[in-house]
């Protein structure tokens, strides 16, 4: 899962808090049987952004392969 992709599929994103509850959302769609790590593999442009955004935004995503298990 690339997060240019979930930014580019997503333009109405206005700040980064939106765009860690997209990344969480996104990562509950990815099938169980499927292994898709998030590449964080461009920064964030959000003025809101704050410094350790790869760690957060990591957070979110293994919180929604979580809930896609229970």
């Amino acid at each position: 899962m690339l997060l240019s992709q979930v930014i580019h599929d997503n333009p109405s994103l206005t700040d980064f808090w939106a765009l860690e509850r997209c990344v969480s959302a996104e990562a509950r769609k990815i099938p169980q049987e499927t292994s898709a790590p998030l590449t964080c593999d461009v920064e964030p442009e959000f003025r809101c952004t704050p410094r350790k955004w790869d760690l957060i935004l990591s957070a979110a995503h293994e919180r929604g392969l979580r809930a896609r298990q229970g």
